[in-house]
């Protein structure tokens, strides 16, 4: 049975994947390895989940004027998450997405949804984020 759930975009777009999910408030500096795509923090509930070309779900970031310029390096190197969801979507990180479309034409959607949507959010489930809405198969 297809579950949608409804979403805010911060930066539009389309991705499908594999969803990884973390019950905590996260932080792509000194969180995230942007060479291998993997989380090193080891204090994060997903310690050593590959993130590259995962729809990745946290309820919020932790906050770093770095977290731009990580993402960047991200997609650069091919590791990236292909989509992020969040409650409270991070700023600075919709920064390094949206200069990241307008300088490099690279793609990567980031949306908010509600508290209670996000605990409908599994990891290992196959989603697709398209048209305002997460469709979960």
């Amino acid at each position: 049975m297809e579950l949608k759930i409804p979403v805010q975009p911060v930066v539009k777009g389309n991705a499908k994947g594999s969803l990884v999910v973390s019950q905590q408030p996260f932080s792509f500096f000194g969180g995230f390895d942007f060479n291998s795509g993997m989380v090193v923090d080891p204090r994060s509930d997903v310690y050593q989940k590959s993130l590259k070309n995962k729809i990745f779900a946290y309820p919020a970031g932790k906050g770093s004027s770095s977290t731009a310029g990580v993402i960047l390096e991200a997609l650069k190197q091919g590791v990236a998450p292909r989509a992020i969801i969040n409650v409270d979507a991070e700023k600075i990180l919709a920064v390094g997405a949206i200069v990241a479309e307008v300088v490099f034409n690279w793609s990567i959607p980031i949306v908010s949804v509600s508290k209670e949507d996000f605990a409908r959010l599994t990891t290992g489930k196959q989603v697709e984020i398209r048209d305002g809405e997460i469709i979960i198969d």
